[in-house]
């Protein structure tokens, strides 16, 4: 069987995804995140973003900054 891994970032989502497999009668396991995983996944997703911005970019929908505006900013 495949695994589903689901990260809540909130503890009301927590309780409600718990609640679920609960009701669903789907074996659930809480996993706590080391303070160096949760690092790696913010950099990580951040990435993510920064790429979506580029394909939004590169297919016209947005407009980005330029590095002296970035910096004119500061």
């Amino acid at each position: 069987m495949q695994q589903i891994i689901l990260q809540p970032q909130t503890p009301d989502e927590l309780r409600l995804v718990k609640q679920f497999a609960k009701v669903m009668k789907i074996k659930a396991t809480t996993v706590k995140e080391t303070p160096k995983a949760r690092k790696k996944r913010e950099i990580l997703d951040s990435i993510e973003r920064g790429l979506a911005e580029i394909k939004l970019h590169q297919e016209g929908k947005i407009t980005l900054k330029t590095a002296q505006q970035v910096l004119d900013e500061l």
